[in-house]
């Protein structure tokens, strides 16, 4: 639940970033607001799916695994700038901005998912499931 609300609101941002930054800066901008978004969408979903990876294994590492995963994520999103920062087609503006809506449509989309994939320990209870 979670993977498909961060996935549907990625994919649907990648032509619309690309619309919006071609507009506002031309083909340089959409293919520089494509790439943002791209990486970012491809980084937070092999993301997700090792956190999936990691909580399905022993919960006593779950927090640590889920750590070295975040820190991973951000290792490759800037190895991935770094990469690109140099190339004369890439606008860093649109590469950036595009990057950070992508990554809070996102997250947005993930905590949204993950609020739908929740169930009530005791149903129909009003004291948050706590049995008295």
């Amino acid at each position: 639940m979670m993977l498909r609300g961060a996935l549907v609101p990625g994919m649907i941002a990648l032509p619309v970033l690309a619309g919006i930054f071609w507009a506002y800066a031309g083909e340089r901008g959409a293919l520089s607001a494509l790439a943002g978004a791209a990486t970012v969408f491809v980084v937070l979903i092999v993301g997700l799916l090792g956190i999936t990876a990691v909580v399905m294994g022993p919960a006593a590492t779950s927090m640590a695994g889920a750590g070295v995963v975040y820190l991973g994520q951000l290792i490759v999103i800037v190895a991935i700038v770094l990469a690109l920062r140099g190339v004369d087609w890439l606008d860093g503006r649109s590469f950036a901005l595009s990057a950070i809506v992508q990554t809070v449509l996102m997250q947005v989309g993930q905590i949204a998912g993950y609020v739908r994939a929740r169930h009530e320990i005791h149903p129909g209870s009003l004291d948050g499931g706590v049995r008295s």
